[in-house]
């Protein structure tokens, strides 16, 4: 627009100047060097018209070749990520399909050309690992975070996924962990180092990590008791294996004061204690126990004990028994008056058991003290209730 109006007021100005300059055209001189121009003013306003002319239609002249030059690069262009969008389809339609090896090649292709080949990168991993190339894989993501060093998380999370479910365990674990320490709590990664914690036995860090998963709505309450109890299970499995007993105390005295005395996780501390023959620190946790609250786990892990002298144990349970009235601790008593080779005593608690709630196993106890005593009758009509109750 500029410059049509340049030439608009040169033609005005020829137009109006024109006749007054006739006969009176004036006198150019241009030097350059050893070079001279001289000519007319008329003729050499009229040059520099054509000049600009000729300036204007050069401009036009390359604005069309580079014009041309980019269109064909666009076109170029445009036909590549065409062909790559062609590839990636086809790759991932045969990673869905279990094709590997097709899935693989595609992806790769279609990296070429392509804006999104982090997602073609991250999937030929995929495909690598399924055909048993860890090696490939590993290359796969390694050009993945080449291509977007921004995506590193994403890399990461894929990486050690990949290696959990390749069951290589250890270097998924030092994965996660590296990935926590610079990304902090991602969705993601929180339900992935769950999985990495429990295929690894890193029972002390799922515990931790199981109110951030339940804050963050990746864990429901059912399923965060679950895991916290798998937790400590593993926790005092490992602690008996590696220390036996007192590495089971050791971890008892490090819990909190009210999970020290939860039935849920003192009844199997105390089991392991009493597998590995350590009755008297079983009895002395169980009856702390059940000083909190009398709990019918607690009970019968006490029914397991083996003890040289019984006496001390159920002095305390009768104590007990004249406060509270529960039918699982006059079970507990007649089984453990059955140990201390007391018949009568044992008989009476569970009679008084089963009154208060019957149980097939009571029945069963009861049935073999009438046989002892030759009351086949009253056995038979023990074992009898026992059977509608279901086999003990």
């Amino acid at each position: 627009m500029i410059r049509l109006a340049i030439i608009v007021a040169i033609l005005m100005a020829g137009l109006v100047i024109g006749p007054d300059i006739t006969g009176r055209q004036g006198y150019v001189l241009v030097a350059a060097g050893n070079y001279t121009i001289e000519t007319t003013v008329t003729v050499f306003l009229a040059a520099a018209v054509l000049f600009y002319l000729l300036l204007l239609f050069i401009e036009w002249l390359l604005g069309r070749l580079f014009g041309l030059s980019h269109r064909t690069r666009g076109w170029f262009m445009g036909r590549r990520r065409r062909k790559a969008l062609s590839y990636t389809q086809s790759g991932m339609q045969a990673l869905v399909a279990e094709d590997y090896a097709t899935a693989e090649k595609m992806l790769v292709k279609g990296t070429r050309g392509n804006d999104l080949a982090l997602l073609n990168y991250l999937n030929a991993a995929a495909a690598a690992q399924a055909l048993g190339h860890d090696g490939k894989r590993d290359d796969y993501l390694r050009q993945a975070h080449e291509q977007s060093p921004g995506a590193g998380l994403a890399v990461g999370i894929t990486q050690a996924r990949l290696q959990y479910q390749q069951g290589q365990y250890e270097q998924a674990l030092a994965g996660v962990r590296q990935l926590e320490q610079e990304y902090g709590s991602q969705p993601a990664l929180l339900k992935l180092q769950k999985d990495v914690y429990l295929a690894t036995g890193e029972w002390q860090s799922l515990l931790a990590l199981l109110d951030t998963l339940d804050g963050k709505g990746l864990l429901d309450g059912e399923e965060k008791e679950a895991l916290r109890l798998r937790a400590y299970a593993g926790w005092f499995d490992a602690a008996a294996k590696s220390d036996g007993s007192d590495g089971l105390i050791k971890v008892w005295q490090g819990l909190s004061r009210k999970d020290k005395y939860a039935a849920e996780l003192l009844a199997p501390l105390c089991d392991r204690l009493i597998g590995l023959k350590a009755h008297k620190e079983a009895q002395q946790l169980l009856l702390e126990g059940l000083d909190k609250k009398t709990d019918p786990q607690l009970l019968a892990c006490l029914t397991r004990l083996q003890l040289g002298d019984y006496h001390p144990l159920l002095s305390t349970l009768e104590k007990k028994a004249k406060k509270e009235s529960l039918p699982e601790l006059h079970s507990a008593l007649g089984q453990l008056y059955l140990k201390d080779n007391k018949p009568r005593e044992a008989e009476a608690h569970l009679q008084q058991a089963v009154a208060l709630k019957p149980s097939a196993r009571d029945y069963v106890l009861l049935a073999g003290l009438a046989e002892k005593r030759k009351d086949l009758a009253k056995a038979n009509d023990y074992y009898r209730h026992s059977l509608a109750l279901g086999t003990a």
